[in-house]
């Protein structure tokens, strides 16, 4: 595998383009009116589901449909915190993105022990997008399927309607022309683009941060190849080799101190954020199994918060151990 960064997290870097998250876009016209567009839709989205759990659901008392809405309207502000970060700190993360690149480039004339390390790590990565791209991909999935299902369910119990890719209760201005094609295919758009943006945020970003940590831990195992058998040479070897390594050290903790820096404050939000979602996701999940109800869409959301609050933890770790 060629040690290229933008080859090898391809999947992190059309997720970023297509969210505008993309830390070489320009923040001009053309991203500000992509930014409007698209971020002003979600909040439109989760406006109706806040509006659902205030007129509906807890006028209902029916709190497994509030905890589904409010799990969705969490997404909301997990991403847009997702957002900010990447614009804050979007100079930082050029300079990480870029000591990436310029140090795949200087591995190309290490020893091919040295390339192993390297390319491990980098494989260790990708592997992590494509963890993040399967499951937002399911978590859409889901939503579509029980959409098609529950229609083809209707319609031999002799009740036919079609489903909607989440159901959520309109202002009665555009409730009353729900059934209009027009409506029902805006409605099942806009909630469709809800899951497809707030996933490409996910893969986009959430992996950006291990990526840069598992690289920081291949940079410690070729320090530590090269002070393996150290003292088997003479004296100035020896010295020249510690001078190199110290020089090392001190990038890594230049290196690990950005890292820390860009994602600390967003990091430690999400596991608190975790704590919360989990439960709520939990309790729905319940709530509806009780009531012979069965929404496997939000298995998605349990397995998916349990990873955004142990991943961060996972690499940090590893790091520190390494």
């Amino acid at each position: 595998m060629e040690l290229n960064f933008d080859k090898i997290f391809k999947i992190a870097i059309i997720s970023q383009k297509f969210s505008g998250t993309y830390p070489y876009t320009k923040r001009d016209k053309k991203w500000a009116t992509h930014f409007i567009l698209m971020h002003g839709e979600l909040t439109i989205i989760c406006m109706l589901f806040i509006y659902n759990i205030i007129e509906f659901d807890l006028k209902a008392a029916d709190y497994s449909q509030m905890c589904r809405n409010m799990c969705l309207s969490f997404v909301y502000l997990v991403i847009t915190l997702l957002y900010i970060n990447m614009l804050y700190y979007q100079s930082k993360l050029k300079m990480l993105i870029e000591t990436m690149k310029a140090e795949y480039e200087l591995a190309k004339t290490m020893s091919e022990e040295e390339q192993n390390v390297i390319l491990e790590y980098a494989k260790k990565g990708r592997w992590l997008c494509r963890a993040w791209a399967i499951l937002t991909t399911c978590g859409m999935a889901q939503f579509f399927l029980k959409s098609i299902v529950c229609t083809i369910y209707s319609a031999i119990q002799g009740n036919f309607r079609i489903v909607q890719y989440y159901e959520v209760i309109c202002p009665e201005v555009i409730e009353r022309h729900r059934n209009n094609p027009v409506i029902f295919i805006t409605l099942y758009f806009c909630t469709f683009f809800y899951s497809l943006y707030t996933s490409a945020l996910y893969t986009s970003v959430l992996p950006l941060g291990p990526i840069f940590l598992l690289h920081g831990c291949a940079k410690l195992e070729i320090v530590r190849l090269n002070i393996k058998n150290l003292f088997d040479n003479d004296d100035y070897v020896v010295q020249e080799r510690l001078k190199k390594t110290v020089l090392q050290m001190q990038d890594i903790y230049c290196y690990s101190h950005e890292i820390n820096e860009c994602f600390q404050i967003l990091y430690e939000f999400l596991l608190k954020a975790t704590s919360l979602v989990l439960p709520i996701t939990i309790f729905a999940v319940i709530q509806a199994l009780g009531r012979g109800q069965f929404i496997p869409e939000f298995f998605a959301f349990i397995f998916g918060a349990f990873m955004v609050g142990t991943t961060p933890c996972y690499y940090s770790n590893m790091l520190m151990e390494k």
